[in-house]
């Protein structure tokens, strides 16, 4: 009996102790949940600090798990991952770790979370948690596939829940599949409607969809979610989706749709400031698209200013623009810029910075540039490309585009043979290829033959689907008008550039319309001075002015003229004038021109003329000229009292660009009788041409015969002359469409004349020529011969507006612009003086001239040769 309080000892102090933890847990219980209960009433930090000192006291795992819960809903993530740094994976509970994943995921630790989410479902294959944790980490780290997987597990564990829709919304939106993220955002809006955060997520995704439509649908049924503000962006989005659907498709009325609603929301007051400035960036790129390049470069300029460096899609739209205004030196510079930023923009299959930057460099006359670009492109595009499949091997746009540029620019430089050859050869592969009929038609218009360039545009036309068929159109127009087939030709002018849409083809048309119509103003001034005893004093001085009035639809003008003529002679000074009024009837193929005026001084007398043009193809041209009372009569017979009249005909042949001549009969016939009896050939051909080097040859021959009478002016009884004369050109561009050209000729030849011996001739000459703007041109030169001097100066001014403005020009620009006067037949026009006027008097200084280059003619000359 007396060991029995011994033996119950142990089992008293268990019990003791077992209370006692009871009592501690019950405790540190009341604790947790009376912190809990006041985090729920929103003290949540002084509830986190509570249960931070009451887990350091005590280490209970409902503590921590408590403690974690609450640090990751007050967005305190790293301190949740802090909590137990010792503790291992499998320690947590699923709560525990559910949090802990998700806070590690929020902290960018996706290692970490991953381990935890995984870990959730190998404890519980059903555990929904752990397998939408693991789809939105693997989308987080970009493992899309496993993140499909996984949302698959997920739904299949869950079926079909709001987290889930959200889960597959976001991988869609990672992986830019807008189709998926659409379908999962319809459904979260169809399980609650009243759930703003994706109505507005919907709406935003639709309007990236550019669904404007649908976004307004979304906006108008919902109105209380959506702002004024809201309002204003889906109006700029939808006028920035019209612009961009414009462009691609080529539709100018829905890019000048989306410009007005760009104004609407730059005209809001009180918009946002961001709004503003994107809308501003989108407004140049639109006004440049319709080619309201002056709007778009002013637009451009204050932008930078204000915001500095322009977004790229704006600095190319720029770009753009200045080429359109005729400032390719500072296009190329953001071109450059841009390939430098972004190489592979360069070469862009759908739209490569290259092209923008060739025409740049033609435009600027750096065609070295341009060629060793197109060389450096063409070696990095293969023949072939694959398919956005990338299993179909199909012809590279950007190879084929390299190469019919290289045309173009054999063309430009002035290589017009080898671009043709070239440009056959691949017709020959694609005959039935438009765009090669069209470079054809732009080809053989600059070279002088409308006829034929109207034929190729005529059968590009046939092959061009009719909604782009406009181009071709208007350069049949074009071909027309180089021609002088005015007649219907203009109405139609008129109505394509009212009705047309904006365009670069449009833009040629309506420039070459209003330079061709315009008045002009020309004049001229000669000083020529003589030796020996059988000069013509009369040729020593002689100015003329020429006035032309505008054209009407038919391609007729009126002009008015007044010539003047100095001479010393025996110390004697002899004055005549010449003022002359008349009209160009356009009858095209024919060109009538009547004339008629009064002399004053020596030859105070009537005076007409009437001439016939005829050009029945792109080759040959006729004339038919009778002046009554000619100006070039010499001054010394009309101090005698002795009048002249001329009759002319003249056969000429253009073949080309590059070489052209005439032969051609004239009679003189005097008051004292004499009739003089002429006849002249020539040919001049361009020997070599190059970018700004031109080497033209020509050959020149003449003969007369006139009667035996006693005479003051030079009248020999037969002569005759061959020579030939060797020009040198070189042209520096000073801007656009503004080129300075240097000149200097030498010659030599052999004159012949009746009871005389033969003689050689020489000549060399220099002058330049400025060509200022497209309506000012003036040139002045002299010329030194065997037996004289002569120095002149031309200028030409046409009275229009100026001729850049909003006008870009793409694959016609140069040759609209820098190529010939026309095929030959109709360039003589109206601006020619009496003598002049068919450029055919080889006699005559003055004609000498009209034809480039001006100097250096040694056709042999009555009033510079030896007197018999």
């Amino acid at each position: 009996m007396q060991n029995r309080p011994s033996s119950l000892l142990p089992i008293c102090l268990l019990a003791c102790l077992t209370t006692s933890a009871a009592q501690a847990q019950t405790t540190t219980d009341a604790q947790r949940e009376a912190l809990v209960i006041q985090a729920r009433q929103g003290a949540l930090e002084t509830s986190i600090d509570g249960l931070q000192s009451l887990y350091h006291q005590t280490r209970d795992v409902r503590v921590r798990a408590d403690l974690v819960a609450l640090l990751v809903r007050a967005a305190r993530h790293q301190e949740a991952l802090d909590v137990c740094p010792w503790c291992q994976t499998e320690n947590y509970s699923d709560s525990e770790l559910a949090n802990l994943a998700g806070a590690a995921r929020s902290a960018g630790e996706y290692d970490k979370a991953l381990d935890m989410f995984q870990t959730l479902t190998y404890r519980n294959p059903s555990n929904a948690q752990g397998w939408l944790g693991q789809a939105l980490v693997h989308t987080d780290m970009g493992s899309y596939t496993l993140a499909d997987i996984s949302l698959q597990q997920y739904n299949q564990v869950a079926g079909t829940t709001t987290a889930g829709l959200e889960a597959k919304g976001y991988l869609a939106a990672q992986t830019t599949n807008a189709m998926q993220e659409l379908d999962a955002r319809q459904a979260l809006v169809a399980q609650d409607p009243s759930n703003t955060g994706e109505l507005q997520a919907l709406y935003r995704l639709a309007v990236g969809l550019g669904a404007s439509s649908a976004a307004r649908r979304i906006m108008q049924s919902n109105p209380d979610v959506f702002s004024d503000s809201d309002r204003l962006w889906l109006t700029y989005y939808e006028g920035v989706t019209d612009i961009r659907l414009g462009i691609h498709t080529d539709q100018p009325t829905r890019t000048a749709g989306g410009l007005a609603q760009l104004d609407s929301v730059l005209n809001t007051p009180n918009a946002p400031q961001e709004l503003i400035t994107i809308a501003e960036y989108d407004k140049v790129v639109a006004l440049a698209e319709l080619r309201r390049f002056s709007e778009a470069e002013a637009l451009a300029m204050r932008l930078e200013n204000q915001h500095g460096q322009l977004p790229s899609y704006v600095a190319r739209a720029r770009a753009y623009a200045l080429n359109g205004l005729g400032r390719p030196d500072e296009a190329i510079e953001l071109y450059e810029n841009l390939i430098r930023q972004s190489p592979a923009q360069a070469t862009n299959p759908d739209d490569p910075l290259n092209e923008g930057l060739f025409y740049s460099y033609t435009d600027a006359q750096r065609f070295r540039d341009a060629d060793r670009l197109l060389a450096e492109w063409r070696a990095s595009e293969p023949e072939q490309r694959l398919d956005f499949t990338r299993t179909v091997r199909i012809e590279n746009p950007n190879y084929q585009k390299v190469l019919l540029l290289e045309v173009l620019l054999d063309a430009w430089r002035g290589r017009t043979d080898e671009a043709s050859e070239r440009l056959a050869e691949y017709q020959n592969q694609a005959p039935a290829d438009p765009y090669l009929w069209l470079m054809k038609g732009d080809i053989e218009r600059e070279r002088g033959w409308p006829r034929k360039s109207e034929a190729a545009y005529q059968q590009a036309e046939q092959l061009l689907p009719p909604d782009q068929q406009t181009v071709a159109q208007h350069g049949v127009l074009l071909a027309r008008l180089q021609r002088g087939q005015w007649q219907g030709t203009t109405d139609e002018i008129a109505r394509t550039t009212t009705e047309a849409r904006p365009s670069a083809s449009r833009d040629d048309l309506a420039r070459e319309w209003r330079e061709q119509r315009a008045p002009q103003l020309s004049s001229t001034f000669e000083r020529s001075k003589g030796q020996g005893s059988g000069t013509q004093a009369s040729r020593e001085w002689r100015y003329e002015v020429l006035l032309e009035g505008p054209r009407n639809s038919n391609g007729s003008r009126p002009f008015a003229q007044r010539i003047g003529q100095f001479g010393e002679f025996d110390d004697e000074d002899l004055y005549a004038s010449y003022n002359i009024a008349g009209y160009e009837w356009n009858l095209h193929p024919a060109t009538v021109t009547l004339a008629a005026g009064h002399g004053s001084q020596l030859n105070d007398d009537f005076l007409a003329l009437a001439e016939l043009q005829y050009a029945p193809t792109d080759h040959i041209t006729t004339r038919l000229g009778v002046e009554l009372n000619t100006t070039d009569t010499p001054l010394r017979a009309l101090k005698d009292g002795i009048n002249a009249d001329r009759y002319r005909a003249e056969l000429a042949y253009r073949h080309d660009e590059r070489g052209a001549g005439a032969i051609g009969v004239m009679a003189t016939d005097f008051d004292d009788s004499n009739l003089r009896q002429s006849i002249y050939g020539y040919w001049n051909q361009t020997l070599y041409h190059l970018d700004r080097w031109q080497v033209n040859g020509e050959v020149q021959a003449s003969a007369s015969r006139n009667d035996e009478v006693d005479a003051s002016y030079f009248n020999p009884r037969r002569d005759a002359s061959l020579a030939g004369v060797l020009t040198v050109n070189y042209e520096t561009p000073i801007d656009y469409r503004q080129s300075f050209i240097q000149s200097i000729s030498l010659g030599s030849g052999r004159y012949w004349q009746e009871d005389f011996d033969s003689e050689n001739t020489w000549s060399i000459g220099y002058q330049h020529r400025w060509e200022l703007t497209p309506t000012v041109n003036f040139e002045y030169g002299i010329t030194r011969e065997r037996a004289s001097t002569t120095a002149f100066l031309n200028m030409t001014m046409l009275f229009q507006p100026a001729l850049y403005g909003d006008s870009y020009d793409t694959l016609a620009r140069y040759f609209n612009e820098r190529g010939s006067a026309g095929s030959g037949q109709h360039s003589a026009g109206p601006g020619r003086s009496l003598a002049g006027r068919l450029c055919s008097d080889q006699l005559s200084r003055y004609c000498r001239l009209q034809r480039h280059p001006r100097a250096g003619y040694l056709f042999a000359d009555y009033y510079s040769q030896p007197a018999n």
